[in-house]
C-alpha cells in the first residue's frame, strides 16, 4: 500500500481583522479547595508479627529476584520473564510500605502471592516457566517504557490455546472503580478468573492501569503496553480485538474507543462516564473553574468526539435504573444529532450491573462484530479531535490544526471517481489509500 499524501494548506486571510477585534475579558476564576482526601485510604492495622513475617518474605523473594537477574543475564529468553516474578514481590512490598492493607484477609493473600513468586523464581532458576504456556487465568508482568516500573496484568487464556497455534481473538476488559483495589487485591482477583465475559477461543486481557485513573494518561499507555507484551507470549489476532469494560472500566472503553477509533473491531462500554462537566455535576459551577481547564477536558471526554465511534462497531450497555445510564444517553443523543443510531442495550429494572438477559444479547453482538474483524479501508471515515494527540482513523490522518483545543473535523469518503473531503479547523492532512485508488 502506497502512502498518498495530500497536503491541504488553508490560509486564513482574516487574521488582521481578528487581531483588530476587541478581546473579550475572561472572568477571574474562583478557585475552591478540594475537600476530599485522595485514595487509597490508610489501611487496617497490621499486627507486628504479621508485618515482620511479610517483610521477611518480601526480602527473601527480593534476593531471589536479584540472583535471577545476575544468573540470567546471558539468557534473554528467560530474563524477559523476570517481571512475571516481580509482580508478586511488588504487590506485597508496596502495600506494606504504603500501609494500605484493606482487611485482615489480605494478610493471607499476601502470603499466597509471596509463595507464588518464590515458586516462579525457582522454576526460572531451573530453566522452566510453565505459566508461560498455561491455560486459564494467568497473571503476567512487563516493564513499562514510561518509567521502567513493572506493571501487572491478568490474562484469561482459553483452553483451545496451543503454543505456536493460529492467532486468536483478544478482548480487553477494563475493571471498575474500587478504592481498595491495591495490587494484592488485583492479582488475587485475576488468579480467580473473574472475567465478566469469557468468549470461546479468545484471550481476555485485564490491565491494572495503575489503580484508579480511568485508563487515562499512564493508565492508557498501560493498556497498549500490556497488549504488546501479551503479543510476545501468545498468538493474538490484531484484527479481532474488542475494547470492553464496566463502570470506571466502561468509561475507559468509551474513551479508548473514541480516541483510538481504528484499533478495535468492537467497543463495548458498560455504564461509566463520558465527560467531566456532567459526571461531576459542574454545570452551575463553571465560573469557578479556569477556562483553560475546561478546554482541556476535550482531550479525554468522549462526549467531545462521539462520532469517532462509527469507525468501529459500538455496543453500549446500561442498566435501566443505573444513574450512570445518563452517560450513554448523552452519547446516544449526540450521535443522533449526527444522524447515527447507537446500539444501546438496556437491562430492564436493573441498577449498576449486567442484567442476565441483556448480557446474552451484548455478548452475541460483540462476538459478531469482533469476529468480523477491523475494517481498515471503510468507504467513509469521520474524525473529530481537539488535539493532535488523537489524529488518526483508518486511512485518514490529521497532520496540522488551525487552532488547537478547538473542534476539528474531517469527513472523507471514497467514491468511484475519487475522494470527497470536507474539513473544519484543519490545516493539513494525509491519506493512506490502496494502490490504484482514483484521486
Amino acid at each position: 500500500m502506497n502512502r498518498i499524501a495530500y497536503l491541504i494548506c488553508l490560509f486564513v486571510i482574516s487574521s488582521s481583522l481578528s487581531a483588530a477585534a476587541p478581546k473579550k475579558k475572561r472572568p477571574t476564576p474562583k478557585f475552591q479547595p478540594n475537600p476530599k482526601r485522595l485514595n487509597p485510604a490508610p489501611g487496617v492495622v497490621v499486627p507486628s508479627a504479621v508485618k515482620a513475617e511479610l517483610s521477611a518474605g518480601v526480602a527473601s523473594l527480593g534476593k531471589e529476584i536479584a540472583r535471577l537477574r545476575n544468573s540470567l543475564a546471558k539468557r534473554p529468553e528467560l530474563l524477559r520473564l523476570l517481571p512475571d516474578v516481580q509482580i508478586f514481590h511488588n504487590a506485597v512490598r508496596y502495600v506494606l510500605a504504603d500501609d494500605i492493607f484493606t482487611s485482615a484477609n489480605q494478610f493471607k493473600s499476601a502470603r499466597t502471592l509471596l509463595e507464588l513468586g518464590l515458586t516462579r523464581a525457582r522454576q526460572l532458576a531451573a530453566d522452566q516457566a510453565p505459566w508461560n504456556t498455561a491455560t486459564g487465568p494467568v497473571v503476567r508482568g512487563y516493564i513499562s517504557k514510561i518509567d521502567g516500573s513493572v506493571q501487572p496484568y491478568g490474562i484469561l487464556v482459553p483452553d483451545s490455546y496451543r503454543p505456536g497455534g493460529k492467532p486468536m481473538r483478544l478482548d480487553f476488559w477494563l475493571h471498575g472503580r474500587g478504592d481498595t483495589l491495591n495490587e494484592i487485591a488485583f492479582l488475587d482477583g485475576q488468579l480467580k478468573g473473574r472475567s465478566q465475559f469469557k468468549p470461546d477461543s479468545a484471550f481476555v486481557l485485564e490491565p491494572y492501569g495503575r489503580f484508579m485513573n480511568a485508563f487515562k494518561f499512564a493508565g492508557e499507555i498501560d493498556v497498549f503496553e500490556a497488549l504488546e507484551h501479551a503479543a510476545t507470549c501468545y498468538p493474538i489476532d490484531r484484527e479481532r480485538i474488542a475494547m470492553r469494560g464496566f463502570s470506571m472500566g466502561g468509561a475507559g472503553a468509551w474513551h479508548l474507543g473514541a480516541h483510538h477509533p481504528d484499533a478495535f473491531a468492537s467497543v463495548n462500554p458498560g455504564a461509566g462516564f463520558v465527560d467531566v462537566k456532567n459526571y461531576q455535576k459542574l454545570t452551575d459551577k463553571l465560573d469557578t473553574i479556569p477556562w483553560y481547564e475546561q478546554r482541556l477536558w476535550t482531550m479525554y471526554d468522549p462526549l467531545a468526539c462521539p462520532i469517532n465511534l462509527i469507525n468501529s462497531t459500538l455496543v453500549a450497555y446500561s442498566g435501566e435504573d443505573d444513574a450512570q445510564k445518563a452517560a450513554a444517553d448523552l452519547m446516544e443523543a449526540a450521535l443522533e444529532r449526527d444522524g447515527v443510531k447507537m446500539t444501546h442495550i438496556i437491562g430492564p429494572k436493573t441498577g449498576h450491573r449486567y442484567e442476565p438477559g441483556a448480557k446474552v444479547i451484548v455478548a452475541k453482538l460483540v462476538d459478531e462484530a469482533t469476529n468480523r474483524g477491523i475494517k481498515h479501508q471503510p468507504a467513509k471515515v469521520t474524525l473529530v479531535t481537539h488535539t493532535l494527540k488523537w489524529n488518526k482513523a483508518h486511512w485518514v490522518t490529521i497532520d496540522r490544526l488551525k487552532e488547537h483545543w478547538k473542534e476539528a473535523r474531517i469527513d472523507a469518503e471514497r467514491t468511484g471517481r475519487g475522494v470527497n473531503i470536507t474539513t473544519r479547523n484543519i490545516a493539513a492532512l494525509s491519506l493512506d489509500l490502496p494502490n490504484g485508488t482514483p484521486v
